[in-house]
Order: C-alpha cells, then sequence, then structure tokens
C-alpha cells in the first residue's frame, strides 16, 4: 500500500482549509449554510477529490485490517452546519466509489511495515478529525 498524503487534512478538511482562507477574505458565512465545492478554483477540486481518494484508501486498508475508522460517519457528524449538505454528499459519494473500487485489494496487516502502517494511518485520521473539528469551530 502507498502511504497516503501525510496530513491529509480528511475528506471534508481540504475544503474547510480551502473554506477558511476564503472566510478570511470574506465577511461572513457563505450563503446556504456552509461552505461548498463552488468557493474552490478547479485546482482545488481537483486536490480535494484527490484527497478523498487517499481517505478511501485509508478506509480501505484499515477496514481489511480490522480496524475501520468508518470516516464518513464520524465526519458527516463534524461537518453538520459547517460544509453545504450537497458538497457532503458529492463527497460521500465520490469517497464511496473509491472504496468499492479498491475493495478486493490485498493488504499486509501483519508484518512489522503493515502494523506501522495501521498506526500511521490512524494517526493521520485523528489529526484529521481534529483539524476538522477546530476548522468547524472557527468557521462556525
Amino acid at each position: 500500500m502507498h502511504p497516503a498524503h501525510p496530513l491529509l487534512a480528511v475528506l471534508f478538511s481540504v475544503i474547510l482549509s480551502g473554506a477558511t482562507l476564503g472566510l478570511a477574505r470574506a465577511e461572513g458565512r457563505p450563503p446556504g449554510g456552509g461552505f461548498g465545492l463552488a468557493l474552490l478554483s478547479p485546482g482545488q477540486h481537483a486536490d480535494v477529490m484527490k484527497r478523498v481518494e487517499s481517505y478511501a484508501v485509508l478506509e480501505t486498508f484499515l477496514k481489511a485490517c480490522g480496524r475501520p475508522p468508518a470516516l464518513e460517519v464520524r465526519l458527516r457528524r463534524l461537518v453538520r452546519g459547517c460544509i453545504e449538505p450537497a458538497t457532503v454528499n458529492t463527497l460521500a459519494q465520490h469517497f464511496r466509489r473509491a472504496v468499492a473500487a479498491r475493495a478486493h485489494h490485498r493488504w499486509d496487516c501483519v508484518s512489522s511495515s503493515g502494523r506501522q502502517m495501521i498506526s500511521r494511518s490512524e494517526e493521520a485520521i485523528r489529526m484529521t478529525v481534529a483539524d476538522v473539528t477546530r476548522l468547524c469551530r472557527v468557521a462556525r
């Protein structure tokens, strides 16, 4: 397995990062009750989709190793009221497709490097959840 981007800043945190930069330039919250993909440039949008796929790799790997992180469920709760529901649904659909595309991949969960990867992956998720929590608080 190729390691996912070190500080994937997860699924939804990329949007929050880009949106938080926009927040510094604009006064107040965007219309529609939250930040969305429309706030991003085409390059940022492509980056978000690549990162969503990286999180799908993490989800698939950890689930196969008996450590399912349930990223979608966890992050949906965190971003409620912070990210537009339509954006959440778009990213979740992309995430699910990417997970399904990797569902039959064989993963190394038992070797020393496999166990080390599990640890790194779980740490990346912890950091991402903390970032999303902090960014959504700032945005509210």
